[in-house]
C-alpha cells in the first residue's frame, strides 16, 4: 500500500480479519509483546526473518477470513471481485506486507539499503499471479518515488501481445503518473513492436494515439522496436525493475521486482543502449507555431488522399471571413505566421474544400461547440461569440449540402467501450503526412508528427476501418445530418437569446 508502515498495515490486516495479536502471534510462534512493538512502530523484525513472517502471515489472515471479512479486504485491496483462489489473495497480502516493510525499513533506518549483504532477503520478490498484474507498474513508481524525484522510466513490451487489461494498465499510466504530481522534466521511453497479426486494430491503434495526446506534461516517448513478445519490462532509473512474463494465451505468468542496484542499473543501461542504437521514434512532436512557420501545415493540406478524424472543433471548414478574424485575434501580433495562416485559409478555400476529403466528426464536439462554443485554433483554445459558432456551423452545412467531392461522416457514440471518457483523438491523413493534435494543457499546443511507416500504415488501417464500418453510430446521410446539427443550433440560439432578453 502507498506510504503505509509495516505497522499500519498489520494493524489493518488484524481489523479487517477480526483476529487478535495473540493469535497472530502463536501462529508465528513470537511473543505477543513482538506484534505490539512491530505494530507501534517501536521495532521492525529482521532482515533474516521478513520473508516467513510476511508469508505465514497473509497465510494466516487468509485462512480466518469469512465472506464478509473476505469482501472487506477485497474492497480495502482493490482486489477484483471474481479473485477467490485463498493462494492467490495470500500472494498478493504478503506482497503488500513486504513492501510495506521496505518502506518502513528505508524511512526509519536509511542506511539499511546501502550495499548491505542482507539486503538480498528482501528486496527481489517473484509473484505469481496473472490477474493482479495491471496492478503493479504504477503501484511500483508510487512506492519508490517521492514527490520530489525525476522519474526516467524505459518500458519495454509488445502491446499488441498483451490482454486489454494490461494493455489498458500501460494506457492510464500517465494519468496515475501525473496524480503522483512527478516533476515536469520526468520522461518515460516506451519501446514497442508493430506486429499486428490477429490483433485488434480500431482497439490498439486507439490505445495508442490516446498516450500520445494525452497529459503533454510528461515527456512520454514511443519507439518502434524489435521486442520480445512474451516479457513486459519496465524500470526506474536507480529506483526498480519489474519484469512480468506472459503465456502465448496472453496470461502473465509470473512478475518479479527487484530493487538490487546491480540489477536495476543492468536493465536500465541495457535498455538505454537499445533505444539509442535499434530504436526509432515514431513521433516527432512540433508546437502550433513550428507547423505554421516551416509550413507543415501547409505541406498537409497540399497532399493527396486528405482524411480528417475530427475529435475536436477546429479551424477546418470555417469560412474565409470566420478564418481572417480568428487568426488576427490570436495571433495579430505575429506578421510572419498572419501572412502563412492566409496561404493556408486561401488554399482551403480554393482548393481543399472543393477536392476530394473523406472526413469523420463526433457528433458530441459538434453539439459541445454549438453549445459552449469552445474551439482549438490551430491546436490553441479558444471560445467563440455565438454569433461566430453560428457562421462556422452554416457553413459545414453548405459544405454537407453543395459540396459532391467532400464526404463527411458523423460518428455518434464510441468505436472502443473502454475509451468512452477519453478526449476523441484528432488525426489528419493524407499520402506523405500524417499528423494528429495533442490535447492542449498548460500551455502545449502541440502536433504529433508521425515518422515511423509501419505506424503509418496502421494510422491509414484505423481511418479506413472506421470509415466503412458499418454501425449504428456512424451517420452518413446527409438529410440526418443535417437535421441534427440544424437541431442542436436551433435549440442553442433559443437559450442565447433568452439569456440575451434577461
Amino acid at each position: 500500500m502507498k506510504n503505509v508502515t509495516f505497522g499500519q498495515l498489520l494493524e489493518k490486516l488484524l481489523h479487517l480479519s477480526n483476529q487478535k495479536k495473540s493469535s497472530l502471534a502463536k501462529a508465528l510462534g513470537y511473543d505477543v509483546s513482538y506484534i505490539s512493538k512491530w505494530i507501534t512502530g517501536k521495532n521492525l523484525p529482521t532482515q533474516k526473518s521478513i520473508s516467513d513472517i510476511c508469508r505465514i502471515t497473509s497465510e494466516f489472515i487468509v485462512d480466518s477470513l469469512n465472506m464478509s471479512y473476505m469482501q472487506d479486504l477485497k474492497n480495502y485491496f482493490e482486489i477484483d471481485e471474481d479473485i477467490e483462489n485463498n493462494f492467490v489473495l495470500a500472494q498478493y497480502l504478503e506482497r503488500s506486507l513486504k513492501e510495506s516493510y521496505m518502506y518502513t525499513a528505508k524511512k526509519s533506518i536509511p542506511n539499511l539499503y546501502k550495499k548491505t549483504h542482507s539486503e538480498d532477503s528482501y528486496n527481489s520478490i517473484t509473484h505469481i499471479n496473472p490477474r493482479l498484474r495491471k496492478q503493479y507498474l504504477s503501484k511500483d513508481a508510487n512506492l519508490f518515488m517521492s514527490k520530489s524525484d525525476k522519474l526516467d522510466l524505459i518500458i519495454s513490451a509488445d502491446l499488441y501481445k498483451l490482454n486489454n487489461s494490461d494493455k489498458m494498465a500501460i494506457a492510464d499510466m500517465k494519468k496515475d503518473l501525473i496524480s503522483m504530481n512527478v516533476p515536469e522534466n520526468s520522461r518515460v521511453r516506451f519501446l514497442m513492436g508493430f506486429d499486428r497479426q490477429d490483433s485488434d486494430i480500431v482497439f490498439n491503434t486507439t490505445m495508442i494515439i490516446n498516450m500520445i495526446t494525452t497529459y503533454p506534461e510528461i515527456n512520454f516517448e514511443i519507439f518502434n522496436c524489435e521486442v520480445d513478445s512474451n516479457t513486459l519490462i519496465s524500470v526506474i532509473k536507480d529506483r526498480i525493475f519489474h519484469a512480468a512474463v506472459f503465456t502465448k494465451d496472453r496470461r502473465c505468468l509470473f512478475t518479479n521486482m527487484s530493487k538490487d542496484k546491480h540489477i536495476v542499473d543492468e536493465m536500465y543501461y541495457s535498455l538505454d543502449d537499445i533505444l539509442k542504437n535499434q530504436a526509432k521514434p515514431i513521433l516527432e512532436i512540433k508546437s502550433a507555431l513550428d507547423i505554421i512557420r516551416k509550413r507543415t501545415y501547409l505541406q498537409y493540406i497540399m497532399g493527396q488522399d486528405l482524411r480528417w478524424l475530427i475529435g475536436h472543433m477546429n479551424e477546418l471548414f470555417m469560412p474565409y471571413d470566420l478564418f481572417e478574424e480568428i487568426s488576427e485575434s490570436v495571433f495579430g501580433d505575429d506578421k510572419e505566421v498572419l501572412d502563412e495562416l492566409k496561404k493556408i485559409n486561401m488554399l482551403l478555400q480554393n482548393v481543399i474544400y472543393k477536392s476530394k476529403l473523406k472526413v469523420l466528426i463526433y457528433e458530441l464536439d459538434i453539439r459541445k461547440y454549438i453549445s459552449v462554443g469552445k474551439l482549438n485554433f490551430f491546436n490553441i483554445p479558444i471560445k467563440l461569440t455565438f454569433e461566430q459558432r453560428e457562421r462556422h456551423i452554416n457553413y459545414i452545412k453548405k459544405i454537407i449540402e453543395e459540396y459532391d467531392n467532400v464526404e463527411i461522416k458523423l460518428i455518434d457514440g464510441d468505436f472502443v467501450e473502454a475509451f468512452k471518457n477519453s478526449q476523441y483523438p484528432s488525426i489528419y491523413l493524407s499520402k506523405s503526412l500524417k499528423m494528429m493534435s495533442i490535447d492542449p494543457r498548460k500551455g502545449h499546443n502541440d502536433y504529433a508528427i508521425i515518422k515511423d511507416s509501419e505506424f503509418k500504415n496502421i494510422c491509414d488501417e484505423f481511418f479506413e476501418i472506421l470509415w466503412y464500418k458499418e454501425s449504428e453510430i456512424v451517420i452518413n446521410d446527409k438529410i440526418e445530418m443535417l437535421e441534427r446539427i440544424e437541431k442542436t443550433l436551433a435549440c442553442t440560439k433559443i437559450i442565447n437569446e433568452s439569456l440575451k432578453s434577461e
